[in-house]
């Protein structure tokens, strides 16, 4: 493991949700990343979201110390009074996975600005739902062709998803589960996003730092200077972090943030 050393003066840090920020086994935050939070506040480090959630997914994670919120995986960015940017899904590729949906070839969550809806649920969908503690309806899908889609969860597992790839011309795809991948523009992504918002607040990619524990995380490594896996995540991510820290179950975001020096005191286990 590299030694714990950053030679320029972090300024802004991105933090994922789920399997960073929040417990697959509690849906919640540890108190331990709180602290952090507040102490990177009070150090003078804007704090950033940055998901694949939606706006109102997010009620776990307390707002008071983050400065803004990339959702959709880079889709939507707003702060506490504005929306900075938004950008939906090309209703064509919309068309196609409602189509594809129809028939029977996966199940699907769509996702617009203020409410999401299931296709239908499924063994991948519920496990789906079980980890992120979170529930959605089935409803009628074909609403999704005359409204905004900035995201969509599709249920293919690795290896599947070449009857999606193949039929899109302007979706990417990323996954951080093995029961899903997160679908949205081609050029967007949570890397997109940290640039736009280092952009924003007139800050260099060397002066921030990411937090991630997914495939849908890997784009951030590459758009800030220092970036740190959690030690639950996937290998691909582990591997191409600069530092690896505990599981967020063990602390991982306040241990990572002590021994980089950007918070002080004692490490926890």
């Amino acid at each position: 493991m590299p030694t714990w050393n950053i030679d320029h003066k972090i300024k802004a840090a991105f933090f994922d949700a789920d399997g960073t920020m929040l417990s697959f086994a509690t849906h919640v935050m540890p108190e331990s990343t709180h602290h952090a939070l507040r102490e990177l506040r009070t150090a003078g480090v804007k704090c950033f979201l940055a998901t694949g959630r939606a706006p109102y997914q997010v009620d776990e994670i307390p707002i008071a110390d983050l400065e803004a919120f990339i959702l959709f995986n880079g889709q939507f960015i707003l702060n506490r009074y504005a929306v900075l940017y938004q950008e939906s899904i090309e209703q064509d590729d919309v068309a196609t996975v409602v189509r594809q949906v129809h028939e029977g070839l996966y199940q699907a969550l769509f996702m617009e600005r203020d409410r999401c809806y299931l296709s239908g649920c499924d063994e991948r969908v519920r496990a789906s739902m079980d980890a992120a503690g979170l529930s959605f309806a089935v409803e009628d899908i074909d609403q999704a062709l005359e409204h905004d889609i900035y995201q969509m969860n599709v249920f293919l597992g690795p290896g599947e998803t070449g009857v999606l790839r193949d039929a899109t011309k302007h979706l990417k795809l990323t996954r951080w589960t093995p029961n899903f991948v997160d679908a949205f523009p081609i050029h967007g992504g949570k890397a997109r996003a940290v640039r736009r918002v280092l952009e924003m607040y007139d800050l260099r990619p060397e002066e921030a730092m990411c937090f991630g524990d997914g495939g849908n995380d890997l784009g951030m490594f590459d758009a800030v200077g220092t970036s740190v896996a959690m030690g639950n995540g996937n290998p691909e991510v582990r591997e191409m972090a600069d530092f690896v820290t505990d599981g967020v179950d063990e602390n991982g975001i306040w241990n990572a943030c002590v021994r980089l020096g950007l918070i002080h005191g004692d490490l926890l286990s």
